[in-house]
């Protein structure tokens, strides 16, 4: 797939994720924080980023004052914030800051598009929105003499749907861990940057700067 191909298809995929309303409780949870937050995104969440990416962020979904509200994974939240600033120290974003930041070499994306009530999406609404996300991982994958690429989950559901969708076979979710899914495509695993793993010191910005630093090396 040239250039030209792949953006002409995920500029598709991301117009039909934004109009998408297979999800009713979702559809009518967007509704409800529209008429609270007018400004606010409030309407599925698409992938974004590099057109030709060799990392892809994997999260859960949007949050309400971040993605919800800008239209953008992890752009606008304390996820985001956290996030970014490590992407920036390790050259995969322009600047620490989500808000003006552009993506270098990354893309980012959610196994669920729709921000969840609660921040926890249903079995259903997950199984959904997988066939949005195996688009998405049919576009990244590499041809057998690409360079490296990178998926990165963020949180044990992230680590699920991909496994899922990719089929491989690996333990449970863990942090820091890595898994070789083909010749040159790596799977890498950490806590997902949310204020509670953050706050709580489960996830420091020393052990994701690892996990970042083993990517960097694995990419070249």
């Amino acid at each position: 797939m040239d250039t030209q191909e792949r953006t002409g298809s995920l500029a598709e995929l991301r117009k039909r994720v934004t109009s998408c309303r297979r999800c009713p409780r979702l559809v009518a949870y967007h509704e409800q924080q529209q008429r609270l937050f007018p400004q606010h995104h409030c309407a599925p969440v698409p992938p974004w980023g590099a057109s030709r990416p060799r990392l892809m962020v994997v999260g859960l979904a949007p949050g309400l004052h971040g993605a919800g509200r800008t239209g953008r994974g992890f752009v606008g939240d304390a996820s985001g914030a956290f996030l970014f600033a490590a992407l920036h120290r390790h050259g995969f974003a322009t600047s620490p800051r989500a808000e003006e930041a552009q993506l270098v070499q990354t893309c980012i994306t959610n196994i669920v598009k729709c921000l969840p009530p609660k921040n926890r999406p249903a079995a259903e609404e997950k199984a959904a929105c997988a066939s949005f996300l195996r688009e998405e991982l049919t576009a990244f994958s590499p041809g057998p003499r690409a360079k490296p690429k990178v998926l990165l989950c963020l949180g044990g559901d992230a680590f699920q749907a991909l496994r899922g969708l990719i089929g491989f076979n690996s333990g449970q979710f863990a942090h820091g861990d890595s898994i070789q899914l083909a010749q040159n495509l790596t799977l890498f695993s950490s806590y997902h940057p949310s204020r509670l793993n953050v706050n709580t010191g489960r996830l420091t910005q020393r052990m994701f700067d690892q996990v970042l630093a083993d990517i960097r090396a694995t990419l070249g």
